[in-house]
């Protein structure tokens, strides 16, 4: 998607999730709400979570939450749709095309890649892990991130794997989605067990286990016993 279509981008997916950026410009107290949100939602979850935790925690009156957002959904969708929309144009798109773009050995692009996942992951873990959680609960949630951030993430790794493959500097037998999977599932992998099995599947320092995740990537896990 083109520089100039972000901000487009942004107003379409909030109308479409009934919200108005524009006039729903947080208040001092909104903040505070919405900030207790995430502490509360991603300690407690969506279900085990309630608006009066979310109240005390923010130091407001539960009418007040329900005054701005009507229902414990309605904060939800508030807190996550805006950071799907707006997170997704500088923390998840950009960087990735600015990567992927650069002419140079592959296993240098995803050694960068990842380490930039890593750090935006680490740098958000409370959004993103109520984003993943709920999104397992909230069809609305999983809809916004499989038409607004999936799809999209696809269409530019698509598009690399086409022309890489153009250039012979990776396997033509393998479907394009096949590869574009990969890549996704490598990186996602690492940066769920880095988060939930410290010192079990990741074990030393970032830099090394990163560039050993581009390597199993690029070059499998296969020994000469089975290559032969």
């Amino acid at each position: 998607m083109k520089e100039n279509g972000w901000d487009e981008w942004v107003r379409l997916v909030s109308e479409e999730y009934g919200l108005d950026l524009e006039k729903d410009k947080e208040t001092e107290k909104q903040k505070r709400i919405l900030e207790a949100a995430i502490h509360v939602f991603s300690e407690k979850g969506f279900e085990g979570a309630s608006t009066n935790a979310i109240a005390r925690r923010a130091r407001v009156a539960e009418a007040t939450i329900f005054k701005h957002y009507r229902t414990k959904k309605g904060l939800l969708m508030h807190l996550v749709i805006p950071a799907i929309s707006k997170v997704a144009a500088p923390y998840l798109l950009r960087p990735v095309l600015k990567i992927l773009g650069e002419d140079r050995p592959l296993a240098e692009i995803f050694q960068d890649l990842y380490a930039d996942r890593v750090h935006l992951v680490e740098q958000n873990w409370k959004k993103i892990k109520i984003i993943l959680v709920e999104s397992l609960f909230q069809p609305e949630l999983r809809e916004a991130i499989q038409k607004h951030v999936a799809k999209a993430f696809y269409r530019v790794m698509e598009e690399r794997v086409e022309e890489w493959k153009e250039k012979g500097r990776i396997r033509e037998d393998l479907p394009t989605h096949v590869v574009a999977r990969s890549i996704f599932s490598m990186g996602f992998g690492l940066i769920l067990t880095k988060n939930m099995l410290p010192g079990l599947a990741v074990q030393e320092d970032e830099d090394k286990e990163i560039a050993w995740t581009a390597e199993a990537l690029l070059h499998g896990i296969a020994g000469q016993r089975e290559k032969g």
